[in-house]
């Protein structure tokens, strides 16, 4: 699932670049937001289990 993410990612960074998409750059980005985020929130899940 990463590297779907990242490749998409690329995908939009591409064609916002190329004028393809005229969405804002968040949007460009929000797959490598949404894969940031489910990393810290296993990260964090992780942590408070260990420390039960």
């Amino acid at each position: 699932m990463c590297n779907f993410l990242l490749e998409l990612t690329a995908i939009f960074v591409l064609a916002k670049l190329f004028g393809l998409i005229s969405w804002s750059w968040l949007l460009v980005f929000m797959p490598l937001i949404v894969m940031i985020a489910v990393v810290m929130l296993l990260i964090g899940l992780g942590i408070a289990v260990g420390l039960h």
